[in-house]
């Protein structure tokens, strides 16, 4: 974790364009934006993108940081805004995978595989409601910002998300 000083700095370097600052970024907060982006949009590859895309636009983005809140979090809602926009445009294309490399997968994020793979069999529009609201911790005004719905569709998502989950995963 970098000190608060440091990081006010180097986010003032990267801002300017300084290859250092961005790399250091980089290291501190890469892991934390591709797991962002890998749990909404199910793919390693996916993810790789909207971690360099957030990292490659990063130095002009920092002109909106306010540093009202640490950089980390901004950091999150910008992978969680480019994941979902890669996930929108992807359903536009109606783009379908080549393939699904389960070797370049990083360490299971979720607790079991039955309920990775009850999310996994949920339509985008609940998973990734869950996935924010739980898994990311954000409200639901926030994820009606986000997703474009109103709070109350969130709420409603989520609770049909739960019902699925439990049916898949045969609780009553």
């Amino acid at each position: 974790m970098i000190e608060v000083n440091r990081e006010g700095r180097l986010v003032r370097r990267a801002a300017s364009g300084d290859p250092e600052a961005l790399h250091a970024l980089y290291e501190e907060h890469s892991d934390t934006v591709f797991a962002v982006a890998y749990r909404l949009t199910d793919s390693s590859a996916d993810a790789k993108d909207v971690l360099q895309n957030v990292f490659v636009q990063l130095p002009g983005a920092l002109e909106t940081f306010d540093q009202r809140s640490s950089l980390g979090t901004w950091l999150r809602v910008v992978a969680t805004r480019s994941a979902l926009q890669l996930i929108r445009a992807r359903r536009r294309r109606r783009e379908v995978p080549f393939e699904h490399d389960l070797s370049s997968r990083p360490p299971p994020i979720l607790d079991t595989i039955a309920l990775e793979r009850a999310l996994a069999a949920l339509p985008d529009t609940l998973r990734t409601v869950v996935i924010l609201k739980e898994i990311e911790g954000y409200s639901h005004k926030e994820i009606g910002e986000f997703l474009e719905i109103a709070p109350s569709a969130s709420m409603v998502r989520l609770s049909r998300a739960r019902a699925s989950l439990r049916a898949a995963l045969g609780e009553t």
